[in-house]
């Protein structure tokens, strides 16, 4: 019996091709998941353009996929029947609306939604809570913790499968070979931090590092840090702190590489999972970072420590004296520090090689696709969600009118999202970044000023990292 490939259709706002982003986390793993799909699907992503002539064209990829180009269209979508016909299911990722088709056809596709971060839940939950179809469709998240901050809004069934990674690619190598490579002092312990610069309280970072020297009465202790929208030449922003900017994929090994310590304090809105963590450890690092979401489950005890972490006053919160003890615990210890190294890799490879991500896909969206449609006509109206207030609903035409009319009823779920623990004793240090202000309710009303106030911090502290990350 001939055996027949299904065909998938990607779409989400990862997919967005007309500003040139640097693709972050979300956008690697839509990638990856495609990529390594496409041996068992017909995998399609659809990109929005706003190139005419781009519109409408297909394009066949060597990684085994392919590109549909359509144009950029307004809220709600209106993709055509004919388009949709061509798909046994849809892979919609993150905050994308595409699914909103599902107001004007008559064709139903069953959905998988992949979320990335309690962002996008915020984002997400109000209008797929009217358009998502319970038992027909699947929610897959990244972290257990995502799905317990979705059901504080919504009661409803999801799947919890870790992402990938590579660990052929992202492997142990040899440390002065690769500090050779990049320039990085070989007669240094180096604290590494590897990820959006908007998620790092780089102020916080930089003092704890200064921290650690005086009370252990060392100097060959370096700070580096890679990531950004931009390629830029190494930067001594100072005598114990390099920034590196934007690498490419195959610099990154070397850059982990490089490091005694994968050094990680953060703690953003944004973040669900956290890819460069078991990237890290995949490379054979001990890890030091906060106890939020994704990494309290990737983190265990023999690979790494969790600082505590915590929400209070519209904040998440960091205890920096656990950074200070972790970092001076696996620097005084070499053994320590090789131990759990050893085993970082081993976890990595156990849990959370992309084989096993993309089997749990693979089955999954097998069943989808064997699922039929409800057999009463799906006319979605209206939207209901449980919150801390009680129940809400509210018209789906009007929620797409203003999508942000929901959100202030979310912040259910940031409370309590790291953890129960309360701030108490001393070392609390508030985790200020880009991420947290663009983000989180407190910061709506005076987003510019937050923004100017942390500017001139990072200006006053580190102004060769200021001009830098402020230059055109």
């Amino acid at each position: 019996m001939m055996h027949v490939r299904r065909s998938v259709a990607i779409m989400g706002w990862t997919l967005w091709d007309g500003r040139g982003r640097v693709p972050n986390g979300a956008a690697i793993v839509t990638y990856e998941l495609t990529r390594r799909l496409s041996r068992y699907f017909d995998c399609e992503m659809i990109f929005e353009t706003s190139d005419h002539e781009k519109a409408w064209k297909i394009k066949d990829l060597p990684e085994g996929f392919r590109v549909r180009f359509i144009p950029r269209m307004k809220v709600p979508w209106h993709l055509s029947e004919d388009l949709l016909s061509e798909y046994d299911m849809i892979h919609i990722w993150d905050t994308s609306i595409p699914f909103t088709y599902r107001l004007s056809s008559n064709l139903l596709l069953p959905h998988c939604y992949t979320l990335h971060s309690a962002i996008s839940i915020m984002d997400w939950a109000a209008l797929a809570s009217a358009l998502y179809i319970q038992g027909y469709d699947m929610i897959s998240l990244g972290s257990k913790c995502l799905a317990e901050a979705l059901k504080k809004v919504w009661n409803t069934q999801a799947s919890v499968i870790p992402y990938g990674v590579d660990t052929e690619f992202f492997k142990p190598m040899d440390r002065e070979e690769c500090r050779e490579h990049l320039g990085i002092p070989h007669d240094k312990v180096i604290l590494g931090y590897l990820g959006r610069i908007s998620k790092l309280d780089v102020i916080l970072a930089y003092e704890t590092i200064r921290e650690i020297k005086r009370r252990l009465g060392r100097e060959d202790m370096m700070l580096i840090v890679a990531g950004g929208k931009r390629r830029v030449e190494p930067i001594n922003v100072r005598d114990d702190l390099i920034y590196f900017g934007y690498l490419r994929h195959e610099e990154l090994p070397y850059f982990l590489n490089s490091c005694d310590i994968f050094f990680n304090p953060t703690a953003g809105a944004r973040e669900g999972f956290g890819l460069t963590v078991i990237e890290a450890m995949s490379c054979g690092l001990p890890i030091v970072t906060s106890d939020w979401n994704g990494y309290s489950e990737t983190v265990s005890s023999d690979v790494g420590f969790l600082a505590r972490t915590c929400w209070e006053n519209g904040d998440v919160w960091i205890n920096q004296e656990d950074l200070i003890s972790a970092c001076m615990r696996l620097i005084c210890d070499d053994e320590l520090r090789a131990e759990m190294g050893r085993k970082a890799r081993l976890r990595a490879e156990r849990y959370y090689r992309w084989e096993r991500c993309i089997d749990e896909y693979r089955i999954r969206f097998l069943d989808l696709m064997r699922r039929t449609p409800p057999d009463e006509p799906y006319k979605p109206s209206r939207i209901k969600l449980r919150t801390d207030r009680g129940m809400i609903a509210y018209s789906i035409y009007d929620v797409l009118k203003n999508p942000g009319m929901l959100w202030t009823y979310f912040e259910s779920i940031y409370a309590g999202f790291v953890s129960d623990r309360k701030i108490e004793n001393g070392g609390w240090r508030r985790v200020l970044c880009i991420d947290n202000i663009l983000n989180l309710p407190k910061y709506r009303a005076n987003m510019k000023r937050a923004l100017e106030h942390l500017g001139r911090l990072i200006s006053m502290h580190l102004p060769a990292l200021a001009e830098m990350l402020g230059a055109p």
